[in-house]
């Protein structure tokens, strides 16, 4: 016969239940709740990211090299409470490559930070790429393809500073895969990584061809290397999209066409296209921000010069006196600040 509980007993037997584990269930509601409680923590961490990447740009556009360490303190911080954030990462490499590559700025001759510099920023550039690449994002999230181009150049450099062909060798494969993805941004970066070769030799030869390569891109054909004037193309201009990259008043780097016309015009001089190059300088004045690029002076001096003599200055036995292929002592700059030196 079945046990049958009597309808007392029974509601008797509810009214214990609800005295014992409600007191438990609003407990685990407080405790619910308090996890959402913690969010302002989040904010914080979130907030304190984004004070960190504008003081990054402010610096870097307002061309303050002093500030650096003062940033890279500051996005440490960050990265310590927003460790899955890719941008603290890769702005903390970018700090460490504009450091070492205008060591010339440095108001301390032997910083013993310089030296940690490449290392740095190699390491990363590789887990911002790593955080970009194989993280989850928000849907229609666009991975930042710049990364790999950032991570190749500096293990190039590293490379090439601790006289490691296998290193190199990686930093070049890196490369490759990077203008492919992105050809009209990271032909830039191949070409930088070798612009210091010798130039008769094939590393160099590919890096200048790199930054043909990087025109072709942007104008979606090829352009006449004998005449590279670039005027029929302007009305490719756009602020959009990738093509972006390839044109002046970017919000990263406002000035990056003018930098690029200042590296192919003086890659053509080293391998003694002159001619060519002279188109080249000229181009730059296409800008409409040329007037207030802060390093105009640098191109219209060189480009006044006497190129020939320029020429042969890279065909001598004296590497040292291979006049430099962009800005002298400066490697970020001359591109994304907009003010000048402080």
């Amino acid at each position: 016969m079945p046990n049958k509980t009597p309808a007392g007993h029974a509601g008797s037997a509810n009214r214990r239940f609800r005295r014992r584990w409600l007191p438990l269930a609003a407990v685990a509601a407080i405790l619910f709740l308090s996890a959402f409680a913690l969010r302002p923590d989040d904010q914080d961490a979130e907030d304190a990211s984004k004070a960190a990447i504008q003081h990054f740009w402010d610096i870097y556009h307002g061309n303050d090299y002093a500030q650096i360490p003062q940033v890279q303190m500051e996005l440490d911080r960050a990265i310590a409470n927003d460790p899955q954030n890719p941008t603290l990462f890769a702005l903390l490499g970018a700090t460490h490559f504009w450091h070492i590559g205008e060591a010339a700025r440095d108001a301390t001759p032997k910083d013993p930070a310089l030296a940690e510099d490449l290392p740095q920023a190699v390491d990363n550039f590789a887990k911002a790429l790593d955080l970009d690449y194989y993280t989850k994002h928000f849907l229609g999230y666009v991975n930042d393809d710049h990364l790999p181009g950032y991570l190749g150049i500096t293990t190039v450099h590293l490379g090439q500073f601790a006289n490691d062909p296998a290193l190199i060798a990686k930093g070049d494969q890196t490369l490759d895969f990077a203008a492919y993805q992105f050809p009209e941004f990271n032909n830039f970066n191949r070409w930088a990584a070798h612009n210091a070769d010798f130039r008769d030799t094939a590393t160099y030869q590919k890096a200048l061809d790199s930054l043909w390569q990087g025109i072709d891109a942007c104008i979606g054909g090829a352009i006449d290397r004998n005449h590279p004037d670039i005027k029929p193309y302007l009305n490719l201009l756009t602020s959009v999209g990738r093509k972006k990259a390839c044109w002046w008043n970017g919000d990263l780097a406002p000035y990056s066409f003018e930098g690029y016309m200042l590296n192919l015009g003086n890659g053509l001089v080293k391998a003694g296209q002159v001619d060519a190059a002279r188109i080249v300088y000229n181009n730059a004045r296409y800008a409409a921000n040329y007037n207030t690029w802060p390093y105009r002076g640098v191109l219209e001096s060189i480009a006044a010069s006497d190129l020939n003599a320029r020429a042969a200055l890279y065909t001598d036995d004296n590497p040292q006196n291979d006049p430099p292929l962009g800005v002298p002592n400066r490697g970020c700059s001359y591109c994304h600040a907009t003010a000048p030196e402080r």
